[in-house]
């Protein structure tokens, strides 16, 4: 697995090596992904009739049933040529989500009456773990809500690391991605698809 990670970083040299050269291929470092857009929009937007959404499970087993989702509705939407690069991103997005995105405390107000603390409570309200998909004109935006305040942070990952590329993908496969504050319950995380 880790030569898999490190070949993933090697830079193709431009000439055809001789079978008794030694073959250098230069490594690049990883870079970070492009900082993620803060989209400041009304907090109640995410609920609206226009966005498409289904709860999700706080685990991570739920990306699966995620990318299924997505792949079924924009076919239904006839931009099934957009369904490798939008579960991949899905993909990343709820598996974020369930790994930082669950670990902040709630507020009291969300907290349950059995005393019990943690952010995995708050997964099954309106503004929890949720998987929302809005189809406008030229553009598909895939998010996915979760009850901690905290922007997305890219990072570069290490060569011989097995995690950290998550946001970099988002950010390679999408047109523009970000964050959007949803007050008082946390965020949303999307990406931008565009579409003819």
């Amino acid at each position: 697995m880790q030569k898999a990670v490190s070949l993933a970083h090697l830079r193709v040299a431009e000439w055809e090596p001789e079978d008794d050269d030694e073959v250098v291929v230069p490594i690049t470092p990883a870079l970070p992904a492009s900082p993620p857009q803060l989209l400041p929009v009304p907090s109640a937007w995410w609920e609206t009739p226009a966005v498409t959404s289904r709860q999700l499970s706080p685990v991570p087993e739920e990306a699966r049933n995620a990318r299924q989702f997505v792949r079924e509705l924009l076919t239904c939407w006839g931009l099934g040529y957009l369904t490798d690069d939008a579960e991949l991103i899905i993909a990343e997005l709820v598996g974020n989500a369930v790994r930082h995105g669950l670990c902040t405390p709630l507020p009291k107000i969300h907290q349950p009456r059995s005393g019990r603390t943690g952010a995995s409570s708050a997964a099954g309200g309106p503004f929890g773990l949720r998987l929302c998909l809005l189809r406008r004109v030229g553009e598909v935006m895939l998010a996915v809500t979760d009850p901690s305040d905290e922007a997305p942070k890219p990072k570069a990952p290490s060569y011989s690391g097995e995690s950290g590329r998550g946001l970099q993908i988002v950010g390679s496969l999408s047109y523009v991605w970000g964050w959007s504050p949803i007050e008082g319950h946390g965020k949303a995380v999307w990406a931008v698809l565009r579409c003819p």
